[in-house]
């Protein structure tokens, strides 16, 4: 009796473990499954990518993008380390100058400007200059020049253009793109890993549907590549050459020149007297022009008038006769 109790107790014990024992053998079956069929290859939505079981297209309108996520999640995390290792460069910075001039002969240093820019290798991005004319009101010669210089010969050229004149003003500024500069290149460089996987995909489409969301994905991701590769060649240019804008007035100094204030006198005076002729002048014609204007309301003040001194004229030969009537009934 004691034994059959012991052996049905063990019995008892041993069955209690069984469900436990069928879940982990489940567990293991879904793994090995998993292992098996999911690292060969799975359909993403909707489209048969390579190294899959051969599965059909369920739904082309979701996003392609979806369908390379693992590989470039891959790629993406290994350019984010090589970036994030990378030594700061330095060399990412660009260059920009101001330098306001005075100067005695304006022509002459504004084309020392720009003949200088060109002997360095640079050139003249833009230019303006107004001169002097009595017409427009403009009593000196004045302009800006824009130029643009090998980032190398930056500072040499600062120094060389401020002798073409009396430096009123010079500045300079320099932004480093060192960061944002990588953060584009590790951009472009996770977005031409996709555009190979794209093309990939593209070569073993299954069916016109698959062309299609594929072909509108690689479309989005040439577009990106596009506009990274426009940002990354702007800042090239930007950093290889830097720009200086010059400012230059033309202005006697006190100190260089002495000029008699009587070397022109006779001219002074000419241009005074016709000065005068030609103010009274147009103080006359101001006073024609008033004066016609005026007529259509002298017009209008006559006729109001007119018609005032026969009103009241009338009114008294109407009361001298009704005077006359009375004096002759009192009569």
């Amino acid at each position: 009796m004691v034994g059959e109790e012991q052996k049905t107790e063990s019995s008892t014990k041993i069955r209690k473990y069984f469900p436990f024992a069928a879940g982990a053998m489940i567990l293991l079956v879904i793994a090995a499954l998993v292992l098996k069929f999911g690292l060969s290859g799975t359909t993403q939505n909707g489209i048969s990518y390579p190294g899959g079981t051969g599965g059909t297209v369920s739904d082309t309108g979701k996003n392609v993008s979806e369908g390379v996520s693992d590989g470039a999640s891959t790629s993406q995390s290994a350019s984010e380390v090589t970036s994030s290792d990378a030594k700061f460069d330095i060399s990412k910075i660009i260059y920009t100058g101001n330098i306001s001039l005075y100067t005695e002969d304006y022509k002459g240093a504004f084309e020392k400007v720009g003949a200088y820019a060109a002997s360095i290798g640079g050139f003249v991005e833009n230019s303006s200059s107004s001169y002097i004319d009595k017409v427009q009101n403009t009593t000196v010669n004045s302009g800006y020049i824009t130029i643009r210089v090998p980032a190398a010969k930056y500072q040499e050229a600062m120094k060389e253009i401020q002798k073409y004149g009396t430096t009123v003003n010079a500045s300079t500024n320099s932004a480093n793109i060192s960061q944002q500069y990588q953060d584009i290149k590790g951009q472009l460089d996770n977005l031409k890993i996709e555009e190979e996987r794209l093309q990939a995909y593209l070569a073993k489409a299954e069916n016109i549907q698959d062309l299609l969301a594929i072909e509108r994905e690689l479309n989005r991701v040439r577009t990106e590549i596009d506009s990274r590769t426009t940002i990354l060649n702007n800042w090239d240019k930007e950093i290889a050459y830097s720009t200086i804008y010059v400012s230059i007035t033309e202005k006697e100094l006190a100190t260089s020149t002495v000029k008699s204030p009587f070397s022109e006198i006779f001219q002074k005076i000419k241009e005074g007297f016709i000065g005068s002729i030609n103010m009274i002048l147009n103080v006359i014609a101001w006073l024609i022009v008033f004066t016609v204007s005026l007529l259509p309301f002298a017009a209008i003040a006559g006729a109001a008038y007119y018609a005032y001194r026969r009103f009241f004229r009338r009114k008294k030969q109407d009361d001298k006769v009704e005077e006359g009537g009375e004096s002759n009934e009192k009569g």
